[in-house]
């Protein structure tokens, strides 16, 4: 092929292209300038700064006061506080503090569902053992949550027993799990610069259960969630319906109990950023 015949027969198509590759090589290298993290001294800070007007400044003081007060009351209203007997401090030895405190759970909630002849047994409700005392805070943190989620199931099931006593209510309790610690950090890889880890500001303890029981129930069970400084977060909320008329639904569910670590929490649930 002629090259000289090539070019001038496509000299416009040619032009366009080159022309194109410059724009995309720019418009690259302003990308990738503007996503690049910047430090900034105090001097260039204050140099910024004074680059607004005053009324500039005083907005923005307003709109992140609005934004800390809305932060304030979203974290107390998803906030989990655990009563003291789930807090290690001045317990003693973690290992036998946890083991207690786990039995006495267990027994708890068995001798609940005996008393409302619903099947449970202890085998069905498990958490691994922990080995350190921040791996038993850890584990009372989701005792906590797993006391909380049996305290409200068994109320559901009163609630709508004690309206139409010939309801199904709460058959089983089929499997409570602890599941293992969220909040650990994995050693895998070092964070991005910029990048925001949620283990540096919250604590969360995750529960997976399954029960039977009918619709009633779970509906009063899901609507109980929610509560001010014992918030169970759904994670996860899957519902079987039976295979026959009359039977109990199968529910699988998980909920979070969190933590948030920037914000000091009080013992009924209200930050003190929110107070």
């Amino acid at each position: 092929m002629d090259i000289g015949a090539f070019v001038q027969e496509n000299k416009r198509w040619l032009i366009g292209g080159a022309a194109g590759a410059v724009v995309w090589l720019i418009a690259g290298t302003v990308v990738d300038s503007s996503l690049q993290p910047q430090r900034l001294s105090a001097s260039k800070l204050g140099q910024k700064a004074q680059a607004y007007g005053k009324e500039a400044q005083a907005a923005a003081a307003a709109e992140l006061a609005e934004l800390q007060k809305a932060r304030a009351a979203l974290q107390a209203e998803l906030a989990f506080v655990p009563d003291k007997r789930f807090e290690l401090e001045g317990k003693g030895a973690h290992d036998t503090y946890g083991y207690q405190t786990g039995l006495s759970l267990k027994q708890a909630i068995t001798s609940a569902a005996s008393e409302r002849m619903v099947q449970c047994s202890e085998a069905s409700i498990t958490w691994e053992i922990p080995t350190t005392a921040d791996d038993t805070r850890g584990m009372l943190l989701g005792l906590a949550v797993l006391d909380e989620l049996q305290k409200r199931l068994f109320a559901a099931h009163d609630a709508v027993k004690a309206e139409r006593p010939e309801a199904i209510g709460l058959r089983a309790i089929v499997a409570m799990k602890l599941d293992a610690r969220r909040g650990q950090r994995s050693t895998a890889r070092a964070p991005r610069a910029g990048e925001i880890d949620l283990r540096d500001l919250l604590v969360q303890e995750q529960v997976s259960f399954t029960v039977q029981a009918d619709e009633a129930t779970l509906l009063r069970l899901l609507e109980s969630c929610r509560q001010s400084g014992r918030t169970l977060v759904v994670d996860g909320w899957q519902l079987m319906q039976p295979t026959r008329r009359g039977e109990p639904c199968t529910l699988k569910g998980t909920v979070l109990g969190v933590q948030f670590k920037n914000v000091p929490q009080t013992q009924d649930g209200k930050s003190a950023e929110a107070k």
